[in-house]
């Protein structure tokens, strides 16, 4: 079915050649659609498309040889059907080859092309929207997860009496991640160096400068206030309106984790900062890219920073040679690398995991300080009346910050407080990067999450 669908669009497919361009999307497309058989170009070429579409819901008419956009003009309608079905096509090889996370990546990239065809009304057939559909829920309906993989094996946490100092400066940006962070160290009875408090100069949603024409101390405090709120937003709605939801996930999370209700409770309360550390710097800014951000990174002594969120880390900050960047990503590397790792480690995997690493340029990549699959747990709620952006949510705020706590608590047992840490190399050979998920594909993933009850 699908080959007759590529012949039919490839017969109707014939924009003109762009002059001078490095990748002609479309002619790319087209020369791929008319081959009889696919060898490692056209194999390439797909992997290409499936990640372009992945990243930003459609295809441009030429990219660059870094891969990235040659302009902002969008490849045709046709030949991005015609796109679309190669990229089906290709899934069904991977899922025929049991290249199973591939197979997963390509439906990514299907289901999200189909979205922006759909938005922009192009006609296409009902049995071609049908079809990919249906592949779409047969693919999770039909694929046998493999057995999860067992827990890591650490020591037992067991909090001991008094205070000591951990040598890390944290790079606190406000949030569930950052919250989380600093409770659990609180409740390891560690307390770090240095805490530098990064406060938004630009409001998060519109982007725009906040209380610019304010005093210096007036403006740093509502704009902190003004992050706070923004961020926590959601996590407040759902602690109201979704209760049941809220209770079970941070049961599950308590449980099966280890987190006390004292340590939950404390990264929801977003005490001062005082709390944690008697060292507290607050830096305006308006990105990690902001120049007073690597200026005063640039001042510190030898040290290792905690990095807690608030966007891409620029190369010019991990060049600093005297620091070292440690992060906690939800997955475990380099099996598991990129965006919604939470959701595509419970899907693919059939358990979460994180990974502590040294941060270096590039998407997760640097020496990994501890990696760890995480205990099996389900929700037990009743999710069948909650909206699914709200479940998605719920994830983000209640799920994803503990599941890093716990990989960072791990860490900092087997390292001795980070003064003894044996980091080793990524290797490349298992390495998948995964994007953000489409709707359909969270679905499959929250359906192995919550727990239905009856």
């Amino acid at each position: 079915m699908i080959d007759r669908y590529i012949s039919r669009y490839l017969s109707i497919t014939a924009p003109a050649p762009l002059e001078g361009a490095y990748f002609d999307t479309a002619a790319k497309v087209i020369a791929c659609a008319g081959q009889d058989e696919w060898g490692a170009a056209e194999f390439g070429l797909l992997a290409f498309l499936g990640k372009r579409v992945e990243i930003s819901s459609c295809l441009y008419g030429s990219y660059l040889s870094s891969g990235r956009r040659a302009s902002t003009e969008l490849m045709g309608d046709a030949p991005s059907t015609l796109a679309l079905l190669l990229l089906m096509k290709d899934m069904t090889r991977l899922v025929q080859a049991r290249s199973f996370a591939e197979a997963a990546k390509r439906l990514n990239a299907v289901l999200k092309l189909l979205d922006f065809l759909r938005e922009r009304s192009v006609d296409l057939e009902q049995d071609l929207v049908g079809f990919v559909q249906a592949a779409a829920g047969n693919f999770f309906t039909g694929y046998i997860r493999p057995s999860p993989p067992s827990a890591t094996s650490v020591p037992l946490f067991a909090k001991g009496s008094g205070e000591s100092t951990l040598p890390l400066t944290v790079l606190f940006w406000e949030g569930p991640i950052a919250r989380a962070y600093l409770a659990t160290l609180k409740d390891m009875g560690l307390v770090p160096e240095r805490i530098i408090q990064l406060i938004s100069a630009k409001d998060l949603a519109s982007k725009k400068p906040v209380g610019r024409l304010l005093p210096h101390g007036l403006r740093l405090a509502y704009a902190q206030s003004r992050q706070r709120n923004s961020i926590h937003y959601w996590s407040g709605v759902l602690q109201r309106t979704e209760a049941n939801l809220y209770r079970g996930m941070r049961k599950e999370v308590e449980n099966a984790f280890g987190f006390s209700s004292e340590v939950i409770d404390d990264a929801l309360a977003l005490r001062d900062l005082k709390e944690y550390s008697a060292n507290i710097e607050q830096l305006l800014v308006d990105d990690l890219g902001d120049e007073r951000l690597l200026a005063r990174l640039a001042s510190l002594p030898d040290s290792q920073i905690l990095f807690t969120g608030g966007g891409i880390v620029p190369k010019t900050l991990l060049e600093l040679q005297h620091l070292k960047f440690i992060h906690v990503h939800p997955g475990f590397l380099p099996d598991v690398r990129g965006a919604d790792c939470a959701l595509w480690s419970q899907l693919m995997k059939g358990c979460t995991s994180a990974t502590c690493f040294y941060m270096a340029p590039g998407l997760d990549d640097g020496d990994v300080i501890h990696p760890a699959w995480l205990p099996v747990l389900r929700f037990r709620t009743d999710t069948a009346a909650i909206e699914q952006k709200s479940l998605y949510r719920a994830v983000y705020a209640f799920f994803d910050p503990w599941v890093r706590a716990t990989v960072l608590r791990q860490a900092i047992l087997l390292s001795d407080g980070f003064t003894k840490i044996k980091a080793t190399s990524q290797t490349e050979e298992n390495s998948v990067t995964y994007h953000f998920m489409h709707e359909l594909i969270q679905r499959a993933a929250f359906e192995t999450l919550f727990q239905k009850v009856d």
